[in-house]
């Protein structure tokens, strides 16, 4: 399956760092330390291994490699890395499952771009 091209990175939420509270963002926007909120983006959102997000995500695209513990809404595509751990609610358009995820809950896949 071919990954949509990612945007140019527009900012890192750097490793050893928690953050708190409502973010919106354009572009593509990594997380390497720990999220506790609500997050939107109608562009990218990436979780690198050492990331955590507690809460909901609504993005178009994701990639995760870390743990997310909560609802995660992708309305296009998620690539779900081997390192990745989603615990909660999963409700994706397109899902690529890299062998030795963990995906723990109830999971909705559409097989096309949510509307």
């Amino acid at each position: 399956m071919a990954r949509p091209t990612q945007p140019v990175l527009a900012a890192v939420l750097g490793p050893g760092t928690r953050y708190e509270g409502d973010m919106t963002f354009e572009g593509r926007v990594r997380i390497d330390g720990h999220y506790v909120g609500r997050i939107f983006s109608e562009d990218w959102l990436e979780l690198g291994p050492s990331g955590i997000i507690e809460g909901h995500a609504d993005v178009a695209n994701a990639v995760i490699a870390g743990r997310v513990k909560g609802d995660l809404r992708v309305r296009e595509h998620l690539l779900v890395e081997e390192s990745a751990t989603i615990n909660g609610r999963l409700d994706a358009g397109r899902v690529e499952v890299r062998a030795g995820a963990r995906i723990e809950g109830e999971v909705r896949i559409r097989g096309r771009a949510q509307e």
